[in-house]
């Protein structure tokens, strides 16, 4: 598997990003594609998607405003994420409605049916497991973390988490990826995801 983070030179990862910014303007035919369940989030840690949360604080599907920002440039995607006890499914689109990717999870295997022209190298798959850190309960992903450990605290009157590298080179801490929730429920906050080393900002804002 690729490294995705690199001081250097742009990664996989750092690919991925700018295509995700880019799809807004992107319409097509659709391919189907099976994917891996596992990626990585930095050198020597992968995250593999857990099982669909049964009990997930929401009724049938949430809609969501996603805002990608890299390098100063910055792009939206309008998702639906839609979760049962039997599947995790994550629906993208662009801010016009063009129908960009879906995602479906079954606990086992995952399926990706996505616009032609995002090409292979798009991985949707790395945006449902950042959803799956941010939503998922902190046992569970630390779970399917290969390494480093996933923290929820309390900042102030709001929640926030980040994942730690806890074996990094000068043998300190470091954090890889934060998160900030406007409130404790993180199925009811607007989120702000910073990955560090790639220079990328994610906001998700839950639509009504």
């Amino acid at each position: 598997m690729h490294k995705l983070f690199s001081r250097l030179k742009y990664t996989s990862l750092g690919f991925m990003w700018l295509v995700l910014l880019s799809i807004s303007t992107i319409t097509g035919c659709s391919q189907q594609l099976q994917r891996q369940t596992c990626v990585a989030l930095a050198d020597n840690i992968n995250y593999c998607l857990a099982p669909p949360v049964a009990n997930h604080n929401v009724n049938d599907s949430i809609s969501q405003m996603v805002t990608f920002s890299r390098n100063g440039i910055s792009h939206q995607l309008i998702t639906e994420l839609q979760i049962d006890g039997n599947s995790m499914t994550l629906v993208g689109l662009a801010p016009l409605g063009q129908a960009l990717f879906t995602i479906v999870y079954d606990g086992h295997a995952l399926i990706s049916q996505q616009s032609s022209l995002l090409g292979e190298q798009f991985k949707a798959e790395y945006l449902m497991a950042i959803m799956q850190l941010v939503y998922w309960p902190v046992d569970i992903v630390n779970n399917h973390l290969s390494a480093g450990s996933w923290q929820t605290q309390i900042c102030g009157t709001k929640r926030c988490s980040q994942l730690i590298n806890t074996h990094a080179d000068n043998n300190q801490p470091l954090s890889i990826i934060s998160v900030e929730y406007s409130q404790y429920n993180p199925w009811l906050a607007n989120i702000t995801v910073e990955i560090k080393q790639a220079d990328v900002n994610i906001m998700i804002q839950t639509l009504q």
